[in-house]
């Protein structure tokens, strides 16, 4: 309700009233702090302007967000002589005779309340950046060191484009502080047509973030002030409308105005891909301290004062690109792709190819023509990292010796060597070749998978796409990707078309392009031809997101397993109730087959199958099928028996057919909370301090996790960290020769500071991912695949005495490869699907325990998944946020106290109708469909806003506007499959503007003035966390770093000394032989260094993983984007193990039946490495290396029988 105010201070503000009014409001006479339920009351005050200068007139109003609290407040006002108070003056409060709107009596009623200061920060920042700074000339180039510079003298600007505004227009300099951006407008004045009164003004703007910053330069060059920006990645290039309609609604005016375009005009074109360099030469020379002081205001880099010469070099002409590209296509595919690599990734310019290195390279190119390619992919690593006053030609002569004995990494099968390419809004970047998992349509290849080519679309950043309320990026995607998906793009030589994707790798915008081959048996093989040969697709072909979801199946990354006849499998029925199928993706095979698919699987990796439960289902790929099958013990001999359900397109041969493995469920997955979940259960009565509960047990854990060798292990196991460097069973073999923390009794102390860093970061990575995520492990509960009861099909058969799941019911038994016997659940549990959303994701089912022995019982035997019934009203999975069983995975939960109290009902959205053609697709219309991907996925926007809606409003995930983004989160999950896009800007808005602090976790540069102190489990749980990153020595990389300890003093080296001389006879290594170990771990240190620049998140030179981060498996550089994270992540440790693996074989030869004399070769081999290692620790990738080879010495001392151990 609106009470009027008066007597209030002329100079007073508005932050000044509301902190006076605060006092009161927010006493224990109108908020209840031990009320968890209960929050801070919110309010709006506003003041009357005032004339004369001063703040106001005396008069305002105070909006209370319901007339109980209002007629409260009077009341009190009026008991004791009570008042409100501000600069000595009393205020005076009259009820009004208006009425509030009632939007804003709702936003008051629902959201929290703002702490002034907070606001009046960012209002007077706001008002201090208010100002512009006209701009002369806009320049994109390049920095470059001349030759002959002297150390100290700063690099050359090369003007590759300018765009000069002087006597021209207007160009003008702001800053959006709310946005973390610099704007630059440049005027362009369009003529009108003939028979057109109208003048078009267009604006293009280049807007540079403030996290896009690098370095900022000031200075004067004859006279002129500039600004020079040194930019981690190109700016973004936005063109607007001046003179555009406007309808008086601020939200529609405001919105898509702008269109991110890929260059400026043509002639920018040409340059844009190689020079993003920024400067600018200001009007007036105050400017320049202006714009000091402003960046100061934006909390931004002071500018330093540099004199910076500008030349116009021509680096990136026309004539200058074509004669590079006419060189480069002389070279092979793979030293032709590094070749472009130089130029795309900025490392170098046309100069410096085609004059300072085009000799040294052709010499390379002619001497090693078979290894030239990978020693330039490792130059373009150094490149990166080199000294700032290296030169290129330099640089090259020095990595080129430690490159010639390197050749490519061996691969398992399965895997395959992969060229990546990045198509930004302006840009080519070229990565790898690094191994990533292969599919069904390569393996069919071997000899050509050189030919396939990996193309993601990103933002200029790296990260995906995302469009602020205000750009529209449509027509950017439809002329930039749409363009590279339908025209194809040539790179050294080789021209590129598209051929598909995966379902997977579209959700991280990747596909896969191809480079047409003629085959000895197939002939000439293009993309089309390969489409053709999958199947037929008729059933789809008249709807494009599923027409390219069919052929997408064959794009999945999977492992080979076993084949099969086609008198082995055989199709059969769905269980349904008619609207919902209860086995939805699901089909099962006999036990025989389950067990030559298993013995597949672990032919290449013996401990494998050691180490594993052998899993009762399997995701798959077969044919036309995609989905699940689980073990039936009554089939019997060699048998599958999918379902129609998994039948998406009819292959063309089944005479004989692999059966392809996506996923094998061979342990149960660890169950976690999330940020969702959280939301979701507190809203369903858990109380909030069982979450804290939690968080503070995992904390413990986790701190103490150093104490003993035994918490060390536990901690990297139960997060799966350390795994390609074999960490926890290293850590377990040190504590089988008596080794153990410092805080253990009657142990050898393990003194290894690399070893502590490396657990140290596996530490950060778990506490950053509690507290940024709410990723805390739940006790007593699991993570499973769901499958069905396949009883009731057995009953519809004719079996008698089934036993049958009722609705509500699910059955779990999970078992790890330690545990003696089984465990089965029993009783009250509630199960979900990532990700959660709707308040009825959430469900709560029962358990039953052991199955009775005296009934047919198909699940009996089942371990590590969660069968589902297959009777009742409704699938259980589709109740679950719109699962099914094609290979979903639950969340399984048993402990109490998350057990919520309140129930919910499950969502039910009737889907739209999906996008159907008139004809049948082309690949034309796939690509349209990727294009119109890109710019509508928005699953992950409409999460995160849902979940901000849900902190902001009291009603949390009940709010009718999370409902409403809710029912747009399963729209957009089904929007591969369906073609209907969501448009984000049309779903709800922030009730406020400002953030839960929770949210800062992924800002990189985050402010107080943009968050609130979240009340909610969420905020308590991210502030109960603190992170400290530990140092890290600084590493040489120096042709030796000999260590000042003498050699093998160190406490590991002391406890292996027994073991070592009794298989040995020697401890001490030669000198001479240690040396011998060079070559090796040269070849090791280039690789590792290369996996530390590939996969760090960002592009800058300064910016790569440190050795640890590569050990423990992880990275943690601060990302917006988990899943650009996440996949970095995945690409290194698959690429890290691959390395690991191929030292390991160089040191010793591994046969399935080694002799006695060739363990004790390998034993020596990997000591002589252990003590290289030890000598040269301040050398970068020696302590890698050294854990390397102790693995090594642990695995020939156990086949010698020094000791028993267990992989």
């Amino acid at each position: 309700m609106e009470l009027e105010l008066a007597d209030i201070p002329f100079e007073a503000t508005v932050w000044d009233v509301k902190r006076a009014l605060g006092e009161v409001l927010h006493s224990d006479e109108f908020f209840n702090p031990t009320d968890p339920k209960d929050r801070p009351l919110n309010f709006q005050v506003k003041l009357n302007p005032g004339r004369g200068g001063v703040q106001n007139n005396g008069h305002g109003t105070l909006v209370l967000p319901n007339r109980k609290t209002s007629d409260k407040f009077m009341r009190w006002l009026h008991e004791d002589d009570h008042s409100v108070r501000v600069d000595d003056h009393s205020l005076r409060f009259f009820r009004s005779k208006k009425k509030p709107p009632a939007y804003l009596t709702l936003t008051l009623e629902k959201t929290p309340y703002l702490d002034p200061n907070i606001e009046e920060e960012l209002e007077d920042t706001l008002n201090k950046l208010d100002v512009g700074l006209h701009v002369d000339k806009v320049q994109f180039g390049v920095f470059y060191r001349q030759a002959g510079d002297s150390r100290g003298a700063s690099r050359v600007f090369s003007k590759e484009f300018e765009i000069s505004h002087k006597n021209k227009g207007a160009g003008l300099l702001s800053f959006e502080y709310e946005h973390k951006l610099i704007r630059i407008e440049a005027m362009v004045i369009c003529l009108p047509q003939l028979g057109d009164t109208m003048t078009e003004e267009i604006a293009n703007n280049i807007a540079i973030t403030f996290s896009n910053i690098r370095k900022i330069a000031i200075g004067f060059d004859f006279g002129n002030p500039f600004v020079c920006f040194e930019l981690i990645t190109p700016p973004m290039l936005e063109r607007q409308r001046i003179n555009r309609e406007f309808v008086g609604d601020e939200w529609k005016d405001q919105r898509k105005f702008r269109q991110r375009i890929s260059s400026i005009n043509e002639a920018h074109a040409v340059v844009a891909p190689y020079a993003h360099q920024l400067r600018l030469i200001l009007h007036q020379e105050h400017d320049i301290r202006a714009f000091a002081s402003l960046c100061k205001v934006a909390g931004l880099q002071i500018p330093i004062f540099a004199k910076i010469e500008a030349l116009s070099c021509g680096f990136f002409t026309p004539r200058q690109l074509y004669n590079a590209r006419t060189w480069i296509r002389t070279f092979d595919w793979s030293v032709g792709f590094q070749l472009e690599a130089l130029l795309h990734n900025a490392l170098l310019n046309t100069d410096d190819l085609l004059k300072v290195l085009h000799k040294p390279i052709v010499e390379l190119y002619n001497e090693h023509r078979d290894i030239a390619g990978d020693h330039l992919r490792h130059f373009t690593e150094a490149l990166r990292t080199r000294d700032p006053y290296e030169s290129p030609l330099e640089c090259f002569n020095r990595v080129r010796p430690r490159s010639l004995g390197s050749k490519p990494l061996p691969l398992p099968a399965g895997m395959f060597m992969c060229h990546h390419v990045t198509f930004t809004p302006t840009r080519v970047i070229l990565e790898g070749p690094y191994v990533i998992q292969s599919n069904r349509v390569i393996r069919r290849y071997p000899d050509h998978q050189e030919f396939f080519i990996r193309v993601d679309f990103r933002d200029e950043d790296r990260l995906q796409y995302r469009w602020s309320r205000d750009v529209d990026g449509r027509s950017l995607l439809q002329e930039r990707v749409g363009g590279i998906l339908k025209d194809g793009f040539e790179l050294a030589g080789r021209d590129f078309e598209f051929l598909a994707y995966s379902s997977s790798a579209l959700r991280e915008h990747a596909v896969w392009f191809m480079h047409p081959f003629d085959h000895p048996a197939e002939g000439r093989v293009t993309g089309q031809t390969i489409r053709d040969s999958l199947g037929d697709f008729s059933g789809v072909i008249r709807q494009p997101s599923k027409y390219a979801a069919r052929i997408a199946q064959a794009f999945t990354a999977t492992d080979p397993s076993v084949a099969i006849r086609r008198d082995q499998w055989e199709e059969m029925e769905d269980l349904s109730d008619g609207t919902y199928e209860f086995t939805d993706g699901i089909g099962t095979i006999s036990v025989e087959l389950g067990d030559m698919i298993w013995e597949a699987l672990c032919k290449d990796n013996p401990n494998r199958m050691k180490n594993s439960i052998k899993p009762s289902a399997y995701q798959i790929r077969f044919l036309g099928y995609k989905g699940m099958v689980s073990i039936d013990s009554q089939l019997q001999g060699i048998r599958m028996r999918p379902r129609k359900s998994m039948n998406k397109f009819q292959a063309h041969d089944e005479d004989l057919a692999d059966i392809e493995i996506a996923a094998s469920f061979i342990r149960p997955g660890t169950c976690y909370l999330n940020r969702p979940l959280v939301m979701i259960l507190e809203d369903r009565g858990v109380e909030k301090q069982a979450f804290i509960n939690l968080q503070e047990k995992v904390k413990r854990e986790i701190y103490t996790s150093t104490d003993s060798i035994k918490q060390s292990i536990t901690l990297l196991k139960s997060h799966q960290l350390g795994g390609s460097y074999q960490i926890r069973w290293l850590l377990e073999c040190l504590e089988k020769v008596g080794m153990g923390m410092k805080n253990e009794r009657s142990v050898k102390v393990l003194q290894d500071p690399f070893i502590d860093r490396v657990v140290h970061y596996a530490k950060n990575d778990i506490l950053r991912d509690i507290k940024h995520r709410a990723r805390i492990p739940i006790p007593d509960s699991y993570l499973l695949a769901g499958v069905a009861d396949e009883g009731p099909a057995y009953e519809k058969a004719g079996y008698k005495d089934v036993l049958c799941l009722d609705e509500g019911q699910v059955y779990v038994c999970v078992q790890y490869p330690e545990d003696p016997e089984p465990t089965y659940l029993k009783g009250a549990v509630v199960i979900c699907r990532s990700p959660v959303v709707h308040p009825g994701d959430v469900q709560r089912v029962l358990a039953i325990g052991k199955p009775p022995p005296d009934k047919l019982c198909l699940f009996r035997n089942l371990k590590n998944v969660v069968v589902f019934p297959c009777v009742g009203k409704r699938s259980l999975a589709s109740c679950l946020g719109g699962g099914d069983l094609d290979g979903d995975t639950y969340s399984v939960i048993k402990y109490g106290p998350l057990l919520p109290t309140a129930q919910s009902e499950a969502a039910s959205y009737i889907p739209p109708p999906p996008t159907l053609l008139d004809r049948d697709s082309t690949v034309e219309d796939i690509c349209d469909f990727v294009v119109e991907y890109l710019n509508s996925d928005v699953l992950g926007l409409l999460s995160v806003n849902h979940l901000i809606i849900a902190d902001q409003s009291k009603y949390g995930t009940n709010d009718p506007d999370c409902l409403e983004l809710a029912r747009l989160c399963s729209q957009a999950v089904d929007y591969p499959k369906n073609g209907v896009a969501v448009d984000i800007h049309d779903s709800p808005r922030f009730l406020i503007k400002y953030k839960p602090d929770w949210k800062q976790a992924e800002d990189a540069d985050p402010r107080p003035t943009d968050y609130y102190v979240s009340d909610r489990a969420l905020g308590e749980l991210f502030r109960n966390i603190s992170i400290s990153m530990p140092e890290t020595p600084s590493l040489t990389n120096t042709s030796m770093g000999a260590s000042t300890l003498p050699p093998l003093s160190d406490s590991i080296s002391i406890a292996l000394k027994p073991y070592i001389e009794r298989q040995l006879h020697f401890f001490y290594s030669k000198e001479k032989v240690i040396t011998e170990v060079r070559p090796l771990f040269d070849r090791y240190v280039a690789e590792l260094r290369y996996i530390c620049m590939t996969h760090a998140l960002s592009d800058a030179p300064d910016v790569r993983l440190v050795e640890e981060e590569v050990v423990a498996g992880t990275i943690m550089a601060q990302c917006s984007q988990q899943r650009w994270r996440s996949d970095r992540m995945y690409r290194m440790r698959l690429h890290s193990k691959i390395l690991v693996e191929d030292i390991q074989q160089k040191l010793f030869s591994r046969s399935e039946t080694p002799t006695m004399g060739e363990l004790r070769y390998g034993l020596t081999q990997a000591w002589h490495a252990w003590d290289f290692s030890t000598r040269n620790k301040t050398i970068f990738g020696a302590s890698s290396f050294g854990l390397i080879a102790l693995g090594v010495i642990f695995n020939t001392l156990e086949r010698l029988g020094g000791f028993e151990l267990s992989l």
